[in-house]
């Protein structure tokens, strides 16, 4: 009797601390379940996920752009050898850019729906990252391949130009020892001339004032020959100076258009460069 008494009390002790027991494990889960929620309503304060506004590109254009290959795939190193591949590998690099954007924010949404948020957004994060750094290189090595030929068409037209001023220094110093020698040699010929009519007047002295007014009026008519046979000499030395100063006004506004067109140029560059740098403004 005594031991079945026993038993009996023995076995409402054992399911009180049953009872017990799993009261605290029930308390337990609950207070689990209470840090997840908080945890839960936590996250989006510290990650707020992106808007949807963000998101400025078309789907069509966007898989169009992740279905190519990675751009330091399409320009490894070194294979820009032209100023149309650097342009169009900005082009590209611009592109792809903005894709990369696009691409982290729909990770971002996508992490929202997993368990494990923040490690989820760091390995977006990364992603972005290091396609971020692919199209800088890309980028890097076609800006500086367009300033290498800004630089080299620079030295060329300045080599160009030294060369025509060379060309011009020296035909000027022809110019003027022909006329040094075209001046010796009227000065020679005035003398000549002189010489020639101190003979004639040495020769006419004692003769008649009629055969003085013809010889007069025989060298007025030799004057105006010489005149008139040179007439076509001093028309050529006026059209060839005329030619001259077109050809130097031509080259100074050619030189003009160039400089403008390369300040034009770096503009636009700088513009791109800007706008690559910038990300893509939510709407």
């Amino acid at each position: 009797m005594i031991n079945t008494k026993m038993d009996k009390n023995y076995m409402q002790g054992f399911f009180a601390d049953a009872n017990g027991a799993s009261r605290f494990l029930c308390g337990l889960a609950l207070m689990l379940a209470a840090g997840w929620s908080s945890a839960q309503t936590a996250a989006p304060t510290e990650h707020p996920a992106p808007a949807a506004g963000q998101v400025s590109m078309s789907k069509s254009t966007f898989e169009a752009l992740e279905a190519r290959a990675p751009i330091d795939q399409r320009y490894p190193a070194g294979s820009i050898k032209s100023g149309e591949a650097a342009q169009k590998a900005l082009d590209e690099a611009a592109q792809d850019r903005d894709a990369v954007g696009v691409r982290y924010i729909i990770d971002q949404r996508a992490c929202y729906k997993k368990f494990l948020v923040a490690s989820c957004l760091e390995e977006a994060k990364e992603r972005k990252r290091v396609a971020e750094s692919n199209i800088k290189k890309v980028e890097i090595e076609a800006n500086t391949y367009q300033r290498q030929a800004n630089v080299d068409e620079r030295d060329q037209a300045l080599a160009e130009q030294h060369k025509k001023d060379q060309e011009d220094a020296a035909r000027r110093l022809q110019e003027q020892k022909q006329k040094e020698a075209d001046s010796a040699r009227k000065v020679q010929d005035s003398d000549a001339k002189r010489q020639q009519v101190q003979q004639r007047i040495d020769q006419n002295q004692g003769q008649s004032p009629d055969y003085r007014i013809q010889e007069h009026e025989a060298k007025m008519r030799q004057q105006q020959d010489e005149e008139a046979a040179r007439a076509p000499e001093r028309a050529a030395n006026a059209a060839a100076r005329e030619q001259r100063i077109k050809d130097a006004e031509a080259h100074r506004l050619d030189v003009q258009r160039k400089k403008a067109e390369n300040e034009r140029e770096r503009a636009e560059r700088k513009k791109r460069e800007a706008q690559s740098d910038t990300p893509p403004a939510a709407k």
